[in-house]
C-alpha cells in the first residue's frame, strides 16, 4: 500500500514524486516508458521553472549535462528583430532548454533517490476503487504480467490525453486549438 501513486513520470509526475518522496510519503511512480526517452514538449523552462529546479538542488546536474544557461534571447518579429540580455536578481538562469531525454531521467533519478519507487514499462487498464474515492491503480507490465497496486491518492499527471482522466470522465474545459507554431533554430 503506498501514500500516493502518480501516474505519469515525465517532468510533472517526476517532480511530484521527488516532492512528496522526501517529505517521507511512500510514493509509487508508473509510466509505460523508459527512461531516457524523449516526448514533444515546449523548448524553455523559462525563469520560473529554473528558480523550481534551482531550490530542489536540480539546477546545477542539468546544467552540468551540457544544457547551457540562457540569459540573451531574441524574437524576429517579421520586420524587426527584439533581442537583449535578461537579467535575473536570484542568479539563476532565465531559461534552460534541456531534451526531454535529460530532464525527465534526471528528474526519475531524483525522485528514486528520494525514496519513490519507479515502475517503466507500465500500461494503466483501470483505476480501483474503495467504493467513493480512487484507492488503486491495476495495469500491466511490459512483459504482460498483471500488477495491482492501492493508495491513498492517485495523481493523473499522464498528459494531455491522460488514461486517469478518461477512466474518472474528467470533463474538458477551456480547450484551445492550435493557433500558431514556432519555428527554433540554433
Amino acid at each position: 500500500m503506498y501514500d500516493v501513486i502518480i501516474v505519469g513520470a515525465r517532468c510533472a509526475g517526476a517532480a511530484t514524486a521527488l516532492l512528496l518522496a522526501r517529505r517521507g510519503y511512500r510514493v509509487l511512480l508508473v509510466d509505460k516508458a523508459a527512461f531516457p526517452s524523449d516526448t514533444i514538449s515546449g523548448h524553455l523552462i523559462l525563469h520560473p521553472g529554473t528558480r523550481k529546479l534551482a531550490e530542489w538542488g536540480v539546477l546545477d546536474k542539468v546544467l552540468a549535462t551540457g544544457c547551457p544557461p540562457i540569459n540573451v534571447v531574441a524574437q524576429e518579429f517579421g520586420d524587426f528583430m527584439l533581442s537583449g540580455e535578461v537579467r535575473t536578481e536570484d542568479g539563476v538562469p532565465a531559461c534552460v532548454g534541456p531534451r526531454r531525454t535529460v530532464l525527465d531521467k534526471l528528474l526519475v533519478d531524483e525522485a528514486i533517490a528520494a525514496g519513490a519507487t519507479l515502475r517503466e514499462g507500465f500500461t494503466l487498464t483501470e483505476l480501483l476503487s474503495d467504493g467513493e474515492c480512487v484507492a488503486g491503480i491495476r495495469g500491466h507490465t511490459h512483459n504482460g504480467a498483471v500488477v495491482t497496486e492501492g493508495a491513498r491518492i492517485v495523481v493523473g499527471a499522464d498528459g494531455k490525453h491522460s488514461k486517469v482522466a478518461q477512466l474518472v470522465g474528467a470533463t474538458s474545459y477551456r480547450e484551445v486549438g492550435s493557433l500558431t507554431c514556432w519555428y527554433i533554430t540554433y
